[in-house]
């Protein structure tokens, strides 16, 4: 049985209107959010580490390896928080769904009553009040239009943050290793090297002695 009452202009005029309220509320925060993001630094981070790691042994610089543990550990933090981001829009997502659900039985609970009206134009007593709910129930399918579109909004969001989260990974977790190994090798070449010059250098000493 439908609460609604075209006798109560006032409930009419307000109906289905708390969840259009939370739903800006929340349109606006995931604004704000979204506003405030910057991925170019991340972006800037992993190309600088790539291009450190990528360097001829003989052209890169002496403080290489601070630099590049400190770009590692602030690419770690990033990732921390784009995983915190993830969570963050799964979980707006979540909500918007609820908004969704409870715009939809609105609309149906409206279209019902107004289809119901017309089938029984007898109770129908107040065109005004008629005229007011049609608008109402039409007010809410545009909302719920929009909510689909947030829904649609913040998975691209989400998106974006785990692909830049899985290529922080990639970097740290793949070609890291393979930079590390490339350094230990270069190390061991230069210490054998060394002790080869100097093993040679003492062959030489006996000969001439």
């Amino acid at each position: 049985m439908s609460n609604i009452n075209l006798s109560d202009k006032v409930s009419i005029m307000n109906y289905g209107i708390g969840v259009q309220h939370r739903l800006a509320n929340l349109s606006e925060l995931v604004a704000d959010i979204v506003k405030e993001k910057d991925y170019s630094d991340i972006k800037k981070l992993t190309d600088n580490l790539l291009e450190l790691m990528s360097m001829d042994e003989r052209k890169t610089p002496v403080y290489a390896d601070a630099l590049i543990d400190a770009i590692r550990e602030n690419l770690l933090q990033a990732r921390v928080d784009l995983l915190k981001e993830c969570k963050l829009y799964e979980e707006l997502r979540n909500t918007n769904e609820v908004y969704i659900t409870q715009l939809s039985e609105a609309v149906t609970e409206g279209e019902l009553f107004l289809n119901n009206v017309k089938d029984n134009r007898e109770t129908h007593s107040d065109a005004l009040a008629f005229a007011q709910l049609k608008s109402r129930v039409k007010e809410l399918k545009t909302s719920k239009t929009v909510a689909s579109t947030l829904t649609e909004q913040l998975a691209l969001y989400q998106k974006n943050s785990a692909a830049f989260a899985e290529r922080i990974s990639s970097v740290i977790n793949a070609l890291m290793p393979l930079w590390e190994s490339k350094i230990a090798l270069s190390v061991n070449k230069e210490s054998t090297e060394k002790a080869f010059k100097m093993m040679k250098a003492l062959m030489n000493e006996v000969k001439a002695v």
